[in-house]
């Protein structure tokens, strides 16, 4: 394979990717490169006539410009965004890890106060972006990146974030829901579906991600074999039929845990959290 460089780093092992991006490892062979070594490379894959094209290089340049200006221990930093040669890229930190979703299909499971202890981290750095008057917009397992000593956690991914001077104005890019093999899982809060994302909505998506995460992870006695769509299938569908409020609801959690996901989770914006502060200091209880 040819070596492919952008600026002083040079691609090596695929870390992943969507529908427009992929993301490498990338080193450096000068003893003191500008961004540290390793760094993380996202490279937009060029798709569609020249209209769309335009439309996702201006996305995914908004999305570094938004990541830029943010700084968190618990915020995947991101310190440039260019074009080399006919590609377009970000280069941010690394994190030695993988996505919380990955984790999530993991058979191993983990104690409640580990689960809790990510949550909590990601959700700091939640609590920063919306400090600084940005909706995320798309808070999911996904785009929480975790180290596998589980010590450091960071949220990432603007790719579809509202901007201060738009929090009045209607979405421009909406969010689906993720599919599950037989359920659905939709991170998405019901005004956000109708293209009217705020802060709250970010709370809404926050709860059903801590649902899923101690419903999928938590260590429970003789069932710590099943895998992630034993332990969420039959939950999802339940709960998406009214059936019951929270998928966790049936697991042995603190009942005070269980009323924080289903306030976080309300359907109504104005009877959930209405701050990631407020939910953060009720979560720490249970740390």
């Amino acid at each position: 394979m040819t070596p492919r460089y952008f600026g002083e780093y040079i691609l090596g092992e695929y870390l992943g990717g969507g529908l427009y991006t992929k993301v490498y490892k990338a080193h450096s062979s000068r003893p003191a490169p500008r961004y540290g070594n390793p760094v993380a490379i996202k490279i937009l894959r060029w798709q569609g006539n020249f209209w769309e094209q335009r439309r996702l290089i201006k996305q995914f340049e908004r999305e570094a410009a938004i990541a830029m200006q943010l700084h968190h221990p618990n915020l995947v930093r991101v310190y440039n965004v260019g074009r080399f040669f006919r590609h377009y890229a970000i280069i941010m930190e690394y994190v030695p890890g993988q996505n919380l979703k990955q984790y999530l299909y993991e058979k191993e499971k983990l104690p409640l106060q580990t689960l809790l202890n990510i949550c909590y981290q990601a959700g700091q750095g939640l609590a920063h972006i919306h400090d600084n008057f940005i909706v995320h917009k798309d808070v999911k397992p996904d785009n929480i990146l975790v180290s596998r000593d589980f010590k450091i956690v960071k949220m990432t991914d603007f790719g579809i974030a509202k901007l201060p001077h738009r929090l009045l104005s209607k979405d421009i890019f909406p969010k689906g829901g993720t599919v599950t093999k037989y359920g659905t899982i939709s991170y998405v809060a019901p005004e956000q579906q109708a293209g009217n994302a705020e802060f709250r909505s970010d709370i809404y998506s926050f709860g059903v991600t801590i649902d899923e995460v101690i419903t999928a992870k938590l260590e429970v006695p003789d069932k710590n074999h099943e895998d992630y769509f034993a332990r969420i299938d039959l939950r999802s569908q339940r709960k998406n039929q009214g059936r019951q409020p929270i998928m966790a609801a049936d697991l042995p959690i603190p009942e005070g845990l269980a009323q924080l996901i289903r306030k976080a989770t309300h359907p109504e914006p104005v009877l959930r959290y209405q701050t990631m502060h407020e939910l953060l200091h009720e979560l720490q209880a249970f740390i």
